[in-house]
């Protein structure tokens, strides 16, 4: 990948789709020690048996959660309540903007808008430098690596967060900087199951994984099946079936179309028969595995793409000159009755090496406004922030969204029905990890 200052300046609808910007594997915790030292992270690590509720013991990183780890592993069923270290705590009220700092922001390729980081530069005399990482593995690393201290990461993976908090990476959250959060965002967000009163994260962005294709190829009524996962086993074509690359995604579609929404505990019995329900599809279709859908589908790379909903949104704009936008269809299963589908978010998180700590505080704030927001999805980002002012109505209706791919706005109901995945047991974690690498191998 070349440097960012060599790329063209292109907007979000030219050119988000070339990078790849979300479900990617995340390190164990090993990873992140390796690269730590001192202070809480020093305590932490993958024995995988200790401090969470029902284990016995008094966690020091949080309460509430299932045992895996020496962390509490958030469920939305099993909240976390996340403990604030004395040897990070949260800023004060009321402090001035560093004066001529510049803020350190790491993240995906194409995942803020230039435009409103320049006016936020103009608009507080400082300035912003952002650095991007390909995937979780390497942006943590970046964040461990003592070449930059980094002040703000946006699009922490919502199963990375335990494991960071707990390793001493995060800041804690002043909420008295961020009054956008209870303005704009839904309610679900002002205090999540993963991180309950908000201390240490603010919803970023969102997305559903469901399906893609062309119907002027894949002529299935899959929108209308009584389980429209069922068309991956049953007509997918041959040489043009594309997988996300991804263990957690990837055997989650077998777990799902087998209706088992269970997807973060599963056992080996399970895993064993989702591992083995993708090798008859590509056994079946030579399907590959990757995160390229927005390409390979508007270019006829494939014809039916396992998608999330974000890169979806705007295809269209890879499609080849006379080609038709109406020619490319998503769905989200989950909005069939009695059939799971997964919707997911990721965190803007404050990073406990900065050294601009109100001004990155001020800068998730106005990320967060409900006008900024909007211009970054619509000049940049194809994955859409949880405000109260994104609706299916406004976004389709200002042309920004086609209407024949509206699903792919996720809406409020949607979290209320689908089904999240989470940060695994550090053996459960393992052994998905093993079952895709298996796969990929074609064993």
């Amino acid at each position: 990948m070349s440097h960012p200052n060599e790329r063209p300046h292109l907007s979000r609808r030219d050119f988000l789709r070339r990078a790849a910007v979300a479900g990617v594997a995340l390190p164990g915790m090993s990873a992140i020690l390796a690269a730590c030292g001192g202070g809480a992270q020093s305590t932490v690590n993958t024995g995988g048996t200790g401090g969470a509720s029902g284990s016995g013991g008094v966690n020091p990183y949080g309460t509430g959660g299932i045992a895996g780890a020496d962390y509490p592993l958030a469920r939305i069923e099993a909240p976390v309540t996340w403990t604030i270290q004395s040897d990070n705590p949260v800023i004060d009220s009321g402090l001035p903007a560093e004066t001529g700092a510049t803020v350190r922001v790491l993240t995906w390729p194409y995942y803020l808008a230039p435009s409103v980081i320049k006016a936020f530069e103009r608009e507080n005399n400082c300035k912003v430098e952002i650095t991007e990482g390909a995937d979780m593995d390497k942006l943590l690393a970046k964040i461990n690596s003592g070449q930059s201290e980094f002040d703000i990461m946006f699009g922490m993976n919502v199963w990375a967060v335990g494991r960071s908090i707990a390793a001493g990476l995060i800041r804690p959250v002043n909420m008295d900087y961020i009054p956008n959060l209870a303005a704009n965002y839904w309610d679900q967000f002002q205090s999540p199951f993963y991180d309950v009163e908000s201390r240490f994260t603010l919803p970023y962005s969102l997305w559903n994984t469901g399906i893609f294709w062309r119907n002027d190829h894949v002529k299935a009524d899959i929108a209308g099946m009584a389980n429209p996962y069922d068309i991956f086993w049953n007509g997918a074509p041959k040489d043009k079936t594309h997988l996300l690359n991804n263990a957690q995604d990837l055997l989650s579609l077998a777990m799902f179309w087998r209706g088992n929404s269970d997807i973060n505990n599963a056992d080996a019995a399970t895993l064993a028969q989702a591992k083995d329900d993708i090798a008859q599809v590509v056994q079946a279709t030579n399907a590959q595995f990757d995160h390229i859908d927005y390409t390979d589908v508007p270019k006829g790379q494939a014809y039916l793409h396992q998608s999330w909903s974000g890169n979806v949104s705007d295809a269209f704009v890879f499609l080849p000159k006379g080609d038709q936008a109406l020619n490319l269809s998503y769905y989200w299963p989950g909005h069939t009755a009695g059939v799971p589908g997964n919707v997911d978010n990721d965190c803007i998180m404050l990073l406990s090496g900065g050294k601009a700590p109100v001004l990155s505080h001020m800068l998730a704030n106005y990320v967060m406004d409900a006008k900024n927001a909007y211009t970054n999805y619509t000049t940049w980002t194809g994955f859409q922030m949880p405000l109260k002012t994104f609706t299916p109505d406004l976004l389709v209706g200002n042309a920004v969204v086609p209407e024949h791919l509206s699903s792919t706005v996720v809406t409020e109901d949607d979290f209320k029905t689908g089904f999240r995945e989470l940060e695994l047991p550090t053996d459960q974690d393992a052994a998905w990890q093993s079952a895709y690498a298996q796969l990929e191998a074609g064993v």
